[in-house]
């Protein structure tokens, strides 16, 4: 029997203890805060935020260098829903500091923002904070992504009770229930966290998914299916193998390919034919998997050239590969270029890689260029990689710039993050998210990182958030 469901709550004292929670460990300090801190804290603890504002501005008067004091006043900036003045108050303590992040006063907005996504009016930046709750295991949300499981949207309710499956023992009730809800988003939701935290024992509902009316639903029951490896999903695999949605088949066609099955290469060699190439290249997958790797050889002269040069890669035999991969890199479509750099290594060996990057790193297409890059830094030209990257800085599309900035980042030079954080100030909403990632990607905080705390978009605080606390402001 289901759990009871209730409506979220959203009372001003339970946001305010939560939030206090959430940033205690950042305004503490070991020996006890003065009395002006205390009354600021306090006051702060009640929800007061323009109260605790004037208590924080009024004692930094007095010490404007106190750390406690400003970050209690960043929260209370972030408590009034004025995130640009919570911003601006950082980067100002940021240069008092002599450019030197403060990781304590970061994790207060991480939280503050993750807290915030919680409890936003939009269910999909509900979903988008619990998952980035989830995957951080942030112990101090659990509570209040616990009580999202009554949320009257089945997406929300689907995303926190598989969030907490094993921390409340409401949750599975929950997320089976959510296997019927009439909301595919949130079937799909369930489907792929019962299958990636129950797995075996669930096994019968992720059969009953696969044959669900939604493609959402079907490929997160395949996935979840070709997970468990288990012999007695052949015939179902290979069944969604033929499936009208090419995410279901290409998931299909993977899960094939492990476990012991016998030999699917009839299955394989069908597929080699479909109109996706994710689906002929899982399709290569399990030819092999079938039948050996020596099934891919006369694959090398397959019309398609990715799929040639993937064959190059599973045979992993360099003077019979080396013709399927630079007829790849020959290719009109340039990220079949780039996709055959990304494939040369193990394809060809070092050397025979290498002598394709240093042809490649003179490609028209800066995306192929920065491919070429990132296999000669991976073989070891470390020199020759930055050069080619900090090239690519000067490209016209944005994102190939933010690409090359987050390799430099990545190497320790210094323009990386420069350029990283002179991107995030774009007015495209879908670069400044790719600019996020970026940092992510390189491992690297910049001003433009801690800034998108501020961002106009939602679903950019909501991953800003989450990359600092995953990098450090924890």
């Amino acid at each position: 029997m289901s759990a009871p469901r209730s409506p979220r709550s959203s009372a001003r004292a339970r946001a305010a203890a939560a939030l206090a929670t959430a940033a205690l460990a950042a305004l503490t300090a070991a020996c006890g805060p003065p009395a002006g801190v205390k009354r600021a804290q306090s006051l702060l603890d009640r929800g007061d935020f323009r109260g605790a504002a004037t208590a924080a501005d009024e004692e930094l008067g007095k010490t404007p260098g106190d750390g406690q004091l400003v970050r209690i006043r960043i929260r209370a900036a972030l408590g009034l829903g004025d995130a640009r003045d919570a911003v601006t108050r950082y980067r100002a303590w940021r240069e008092a500091r002599g450019g030197q992040d403060d990781l304590a006063a970061l994790r207060t907005m991480a939280m503050t923002t993750l807290w915030q996504g919680l409890t936003s009016p939009s269910a999909q930046v509900q979903v988008q904070a619990i998952r980035a709750i989830e995957r951080l295991e942030i112990e101090a949300f659990a509570r209040d992504v616990g009580e999202r499981m009554g949320d009257d949207d089945d997406v929300v309710a689907a995303a926190a009770a598989v969030a907490v499956l094993r921390a409340f023992p409401q949750a599975p009730d929950v997320a089976t229930e959510m296997l019927a809800s009439p909301d595919p988003a949130a079937r799909a939701i369930a489907v792929e966290g019962i299958g990636r935290k129950v797995g075996k024992h669930a096994a019968e509902d992720l059969r009953l998914a696969a044959v669900d009316r939604d493609p959402r639903v079907r490929a997160a029951a395949i996935a979840a299916l070709a997970g468990l490896a288990d012999p007695a999903d052949t015939g179902r695999l290979t069944e969604a193998a033929s499936d009208a949605s090419a995410e279901v088949r290409a998931a299909a066609l993977r899960g094939l390919a492990r476990g012991k099955r016998g030999d699917l290469g009839a299955v394989a060699e069908a597929a080699l034919a479909d109109p996706t190439l994710g689906v002929r290249l899982a399709a290569v997958e399990l030819l092999v998997a079938s039948r050996g790797k020596d099934a891919a050889r006369p694959l090398l002269v397959h019309a398609d050239a990715m799929v040639a040069a993937y064959a190059a890669r599973a045979l992993r035999d360099g003077a019979a590969g080396a013709a399927a991969i630079d007829r790849a890199l020959a290719d009109d479509d340039w990220t079949v270029r780039a996709g055959a750099i990304n494939l040369a290594e193990v394809a060809l060996g070092k050397d025979a890689a290498r002598v394709r990057a240093e042809r490649a790193a003179a490609d028209p297409v800066v995306g192929v260029r920065v491919a070429a890059a990132r296999l000669l830094a991976y073989l070891g030209d470390r020199p020759r990689a930055i050069a080619l990257y900090a090239a690519a800085l000067a490209a016209e599309a944005p994102t190939d710039r933010v690409g090359a900035a987050a390799e430099l980042a990545a190497l320790g030079d210094p323009r990386g993050p420069t350029a990283l954080a002179e991107l995030a100030a774009t007015d495209d909403p879908g670069v400044r998210r790719h600019v996020i990632t970026a940092h992510r990607a390189a491992r690297v905080i910049t001003p433009g990182l801690w800034s998108a705390l501020a961002d106009d978009d939602a679903g950019n605080r909501i991953d800003a958030a989450a990359a600092l606390y995953e990098l450090g402001a924890r």
